[in-house]
């Protein structure tokens, strides 16, 4: 489901936690168009506004084809890397961590170059 309307940007609010909340107008919505944004409610979506200009059909398919599973985790593959690594080196803190990042991601990659020369 999504929603495509034409609205105006009325005000945003910056939160504690380094989030923004945007506010948007639209014109007046049928029960049925009102039912169907409450449905996504508190879902992950992506967003895009901008100002006079009309979309074409060519921005809709492009927006649509955005793949949302991309952010369905909050943190980015390595990000979750990093942090498992972390987790590994803080069981057994020896030298500093950079120096234990760098070596271990230097091994995977390794590991997989080498398959590539079998």
């Amino acid at each position: 489901m999504k929603i495509l309307t034409a609205g105006q940007l009325d005000g945003y609010q910056r939160r504690k936690d380094r989030t923004v909340s945007l506010r948007f107008i639209t014109q007046e919505k049928s029960s049925g168009e009102v039912a169907e944004i409450d449905s996504l409610v508190d879902t992950f979506g992506i967003l895009y506004f901008r100002g006079q200009e009309t979309l074409n059909r060519d921005e809709v398919d492009e927006l649509d084809a955005i793949e949302l599973d991309l952010y369905d985790e909050p943190k980015s593959q390595s990000q979750r890397l990093r942090n498992v690594l972390f987790k590994v080196w803080n069981e057994n803190p020896v030298g500093d961590f950079k120096d234990f990042y760098r070596k271990e991601t230097e091994r995977i990659i390794q590991h997989y170059k080498n398959k590539l020369d079998v």
